[in-house]
């Protein structure tokens, strides 16, 4: 029998809508074709959000900002004014849930509002917590929830001492594109990006929002080394990409908004990077050590600390260390293939499969607890 699988994401970052995707595919894959996802901020309310991407955007410029902004709300999570939180987008995730009816709903961000939906018979809709960073905010975590799926088994820990009970916490991995799992041609591929085979490729993944504000002077700086070429990947960034491409570096190949990114994953040696949990975990797949630049104190500095305790990351807080940094890692074989060892350790593989197991799993013994 065909189940309704609601699944709801948020427009703060690529991040949360990827994991969507990834999920509502790995449930198509299976012959299970009743899955809608919803950005529930966005449909709810259109211009609020907009407004909260600009200043979420805009808090990253102001290191001390977003860390108050996402620390101080961690602080709030037993307060009454999370009750607001918890109302927001109620009425248009209860109007949805009337007409799909879902088995279960879930979350790839922290929305309350899905706890309180009910379903025909008065029951509580099954709620289930995809955590998509190295570090999990509070309001991620509720004894309400009947399952959260979690990154690390550090992060397993953590949630247990919160009083969460042990079976309702799966060590998944975080979902990715089943594209960075394939294996590719490596000299296909250096063919059609146009880079030479005996030189070393930095990616610079300059981030949803190119928010990365030295990148100008790191890619005349590295493109200094004849061993180097570096790969910047602007996203939509126009104005960046025309910026970086009128520097007419020889060994510099820009590139806008990628399709097949993992191609460029693949036949990197390095790539710095923000340290947001998906793309970490992209890097995870195919073994491309990493330079994190001046993490954000909040989920992002988590994530860099953890990635650089693992031996997975080294973390720059300025152009000259990300230079220095990237130049002698590449320059240094046996810490790169330590670091290559410690990502493949840390890499949960097929993520997506593994929580679509478990949900169907968990909907199939509640139909026979109801049945019998």
């Amino acid at each position: 029998m065909d189940k309704n699988i609601l699944i709801t994401t948020a427009p703060f970052g690529n991040g949360h809508k990827m994991v969507a995707t990834a999920i509502k595919n790995a449930f198509n894959k299976k012959g299970y074709n009743n899955v809608v996802v919803v950005d529930l901020f966005t449909e709810t309310h259109p211009k609020i959000t907009e407004a909260l991407k600009k200043a979420y955007i805009k808090s990253y410029d102001f290191g001390k900002a977003y860390s108050k902004l996402y620390f101080g709300s961690e602080k709030l999570t037993d307060k009454p004014i999370v009750e607001l939180y918890r109302n927001f987008g109620y009425r248009k995730l209860r109007s949805i849930s009337e007409v799909f009816k879902p088995d279960v709903i879930i979350n790839t961000f922290p929305i309350l509002a899905s706890l309180k939906l009910k379903n025909d018979q008065g029951k509580n809709i099954p709620v289930f917590n995809i955590v998509t960073d190295y570090y999990a905010h509070k309001l991620w975590i509720s004894n309400e929830i009947d399952k959260f799926y979690i990154a690390t088994h550090e992060l397993r820990e953590e949630f247990k001492k919160m009083n969460i009970p042990p079976e309702k916490i799966v060590v998944s991995g975080i979902p990715i594109r089943e594209a960075f799992e394939e294996i590719e041609n490596i000299s296909k591929l250096h063919t059609k990006y146009n880079f030479k085979r005996g030189k070393r490729i930095v990616l610079i993944n300059s981030g949803a929002f190119g928010v990365f504000k030295d990148i100008k002077k790191v890619c005349q700086e590295l493109c200094r080394h004849k061993n180097i070429q570096v790969a910047v990947v602007c996203g939509n960034n126009i104005f960046l990409k025309q910026k970086l491409e009128s520097l007419k570096l020889r060994n510099l190949r820009v590139f806008g908004f990628v399709e097949d990114i993992h191609e460029l994953y693949k036949i990197a040696c390095c790539m710095i990077t923000k340290p947001g949990g998906i793309t970490l975990t992209e890097a995870l797949s195919v073994q491309l050590p990493l330079i994190i630049i001046k993490p954000v104190p909040g989920q992002e500095k988590e994530n860099a600390l953890y990635f650089e305790r693992k031996g997975a990351a080294i973390i720059a807080y300025n152009s000259y260390q990300l230079v220095n940094s990237t130049v002698d890692l590449i320059n240094n074989p046996e810490l790169l293939s330590a670091m290559r060892k410690n990502m493949k350790k840390l890499y949960n593989k097929s993520s997506s499969d593994r929580i679509v197991e478990d949900v169907l799993g968990c909907l199939k013994e509640e139909t026979q607890r109801q049945e019998s």
